[in-house]
């Protein structure tokens, strides 16, 4: 990956911090009626910063390899795929498992989320799956192809877990346990399914990525992905996301 992208999007991601946290403190301000100009300030600093960098950023995503496929799918602005591309050397992610894992989407053994167990060191890249759910968002936000999926995903895990006797219920209508609202053998919580549809197709988004971009530098793909995604029927295709 650039060093020098690398840097860019790091260092915009906490001047949006920065620039937040002074908005929120404005905000209290103003409701008892007070004012600080070092938070105006900073504020106004935070913000032309950030415009400076989005500018930067939009500048290495059109430059990018797979630039000419991830344009075309509705919801990817130039902000977040910069932000997601910036954080991956496509040439280490030498099969999608690996992009997956290290973007904090990896499997365990049985094929359910893998997660980081107490004590071990970090596997994946924090900022990296921050910045793939919140391109997730703006996939659903834009209800193009994505959306389409993850709808379709989202069906079929409700229907999954009904089929199992479950009730879906929204979360916090879950029966109580320690004063936490827990899953059981009876009920299923909706805020779970939704998670775990839009969990399913940012991984589909990042196998289309990685696909596209490892083509796109002539890179090998990978014998397993061909045979389990690529020619596989019935598996979707990058390009019929796109529009």
């Amino acid at each position: 990956m650039s060093t020098k992208i690398e840097t860019i999007s790091n260092t915009l991601y906490y001047i949006q911090k920065a620039r937040v946290s002074a908005q929120v403190r404005k905000t209290h301000l103003a409701k008892n009626n007070q004012t600080c100009d070092v938070t105006d300030q900073v504020l106004d600093r935070c913000q032309n910063m950030e415009d400076w960098l989005n500018g930067l950023v939009g500048e290495y995503v059109k430059n990018h390899p797979a630039y000419e496929w991830f344009k075309k799918v509705k919801g990817i602005g130039d902000l977040n795929i910069g932000k997601v591309i910036s954080l991956i050397d496509i040439k280490e992610a030498s099969q999608v498992s690996k992009l997956w894992r290290y973007a904090g989407f990896g499997v365990n053994g049985t094929g359910g989320a893998e997660r980081q167990k107490k004590g071990e060191k970090l596997h994946y890249n924090k900022t990296l799956k921050s910045m793939c759910w919140r391109l997730g968002k703006s996939l659903i936000r834009a209800k193009g192809k994505y959306y389409d999926f993850y709808l379709k995903e989202k069906e079929r895990l409700m229907r999954r877990e009904m089929d199992n006797g479950k009730k879906i219920v929204p979360s916090n209508k879950l029966p109580k346990e320690n004063g936490k609202h827990i899953e059981n053998d009876e009920y299923f919580g909706l805020g779970h399914i939704d998670m775990m549809a839009m969990r399913k197709m940012i991984k589909l988004f990042l196998s289309h990525l990685w696909l596209k971009w490892r083509e796109a530098e002539g890179l090998e793909i990978t014998n397993p992905y061909v045979q389990d995604i690529k020619n596989h029927s019935g598996i979707i295709q990058p390009d019929e996301m796109i529009g």
